[in-house]
């Protein structure tokens, strides 16, 4: 298991990516601690690719957000 934490449109987000047995990668996140948000039906083939997709999915959701004032 890995978790990045970053500010995005001025709100904290972090996203943990978990790694099964057999190197399938699921992700899951929170945009300022709330709203947790996971996607563990379609597991991916290697941590970046989580990653990315994590990433995609919080970032949208941070910038549909008004700015926020966390730095």
């Amino acid at each position: 298991m890995s978790t990045e934490t970053y500010v995005r449109n001025g709100h904290h987000v972090e996203i943990t990516i978990d790694q099964d047995p057999t190197g399938q990668c699921t992700w899951s996140y929170t945009v300022d601690a709330d709203g947790y948000t996971e996607m563990r039906d379609r597991p991916l083939d290697t941590h970046d690719a989580a990653l990315e997709a994590a990433k995609n999915h919080a970032n949208a959701k941070a910038d549909m957000l008004p700015a926020g004032t966390a730095q």
